[in-house]
Formats: C-alpha cells, sequence, structure tokens
C-alpha cells in the first residue's frame, strides 16, 4: 500500500468516525491545531487506525506525532515489518 493510499485511508477515518471535517492542507495539518483534536481523541484516532489497517504501532505514540504526515509514515513502516519476510538460518 503507498504512502497516498494510507493517507486517504487515514483522512476517512478521520472524517467518519472522528466526525471532522477535511482542512486544508491536509497532507500536513496538524490533528491539535487543525483538527481541534485532544490528546484523548488522538489516541482515539490511533486505536481506530490500528483496528482498521490490522497492524499496532507504538504505545505513548500520541506523544510523539503531531501532523497526519507523521501518522502515515508509522503505518507504513509498521505495514512493511509487518510483511517482511523473514529470513532463514541455514
Amino acid at each position: 500500500m503507498t504512502y497516498h493510499q494510507i493517507h486517504r485511508h487515514i483522512r476517512m477515518i478521520i472524517n467518519r468516525k472522528m466526525n471532522v471535517r477535511e482542512v486544508s492542507p491536509v497532507y500536513t495539518a496538524n490533528f491539535y491545531d487543525d483538527f481541534g483534536l485532544t490528546q484523548w481523541e488522538l489516541n482515539l484516532l490511533i486505536y481506530n487506525v490500528e483496528n482498521h489497517f490490522g497492524i499496532t504501532l507504538d504505545n505513548d505514540l500520541e506523544q510523539n506525532i503531531h501532523t497526519i504526515n507523521q501518522l502515515v509514515d508509522e503505518v507504513h513502516k509498521a505495514r512493511a515489518s509487518r510483511f517482511m519476510p523473514v529470513a532463514s538460518v541455514a
């Protein structure tokens, strides 16, 4: 899944599950300033993102991310590590 596809899915989750409308610019939108989310709501967003993508993100991630792009990057890394083949030991 590309960054753009992940970004689109996260925007959909924000719009539908968090009941937040689009703001511009959406790629650099800040969860607190642009979307008006509280830390609890950001935690809920992360929970919804984990469920949607079938991944587990780092604990306390809401302390370290502030924009959609940062969340997209974390999801992309988690998905990539989930699908990485395990090297066999000979």
